[in-house]
């Protein structure tokens, strides 16, 4: 018999506790820097090491952006070893998680919609009741990431999907994502990428993929005229 899915729990709580010690230590920061930029007493903190509570997607966002490590490094299991501190985001970090918080509660209401799913099936896919799925869809709710992700299952959605993409935490972890699909193209193709002169070259294949099929099918014709 496999492990349960508690027990698969309490080991992936364990390993992103692991994570987290290791990108703070790495990027020289305190348990009280960490707790005072998410909003949490150190203590709580300290929880989130020790893999016995997991932080909201929020708030790992706003780690892994002090840690300057991309959001996916805390799906994984691998330690890191980049150096980096941030703290000009300790001003703007409460009303920034409070946003955040507003912009996963819509974005799960809309799928749930679009599935035709009452708040009561949601809370009984992710264990959670329907008045607790209520007020995280009115953003008022802060879920850790463990039961965010149960949350999200229910709605058809993934971590990813929630992850933000605007803003400059946002900015920062698209920034991050783009890099690393552009370090698994071949090299060959990074090389032509990252040369100035071919900036034209793909400036054309960037409004080559936003036309439609229609477009796309009346150059073609142009060109097969203008060769034969």
């Amino acid at each position: 018999m496999g492990p349960s899915a508690q027990e698969l729990l309490v080991v992936r709580k364990r390993i992103l506790g692991v994570l987290l010690r290791d990108a703070r230590e790495v990027a020289g920061l305190s348990t009280a820097d960490c707790a005072q930029l998410v909003g949490v007493s150190e203590d709580e903190y300290r929880q989130y090491e020790a893999g016995e509570h997991s932080p909201t997607l929020p708030r790992l966002e706003l780690l892994a952006y002090a840690f300057n490590v991309p959001i996916k490094h805390f799906w994984g299991a691998e330690t890191l070893g980049a150096v980096r501190r941030e703290r000009s985001l300790l001003e703007r970090a409460p009303e920034l998680i409070m946003l955040r918080e507003k912009v996963i509660g819509v974005r799960l209401r809309q799928a749930r919609e679009k599935l035709g799913l009452t708040q009561a099936d949601v809370g009984d896919k992710s264990g959670l009741s329907a008045g607790q799925i209520e007020v995280v869809e009115r953003g008022m709710l802060s879920l850790p990431i463990t039961a965010l992700e149960r949350v999200a299952r229910a709605v058809q959605l993934s971590l990813d999907d929630l992850v933000d993409d605007h803003g400059t935490v946002g900015n920062w972890l698209q920034a991050q994502s783009q890099f690393e699909a552009f370090s698994t193209l071949p090299p060959e193709l990074r090389a032509f990428i990252v040369q100035p002169i071919n900036r034209s070259y793909l400036e054309l294949a960037v409004r080559l993929s936003n036309m439609d099929v229609n477009q796309l099918r009346t150059i073609a014709e142009s060109i097969l005229e203008i060769t034969f």
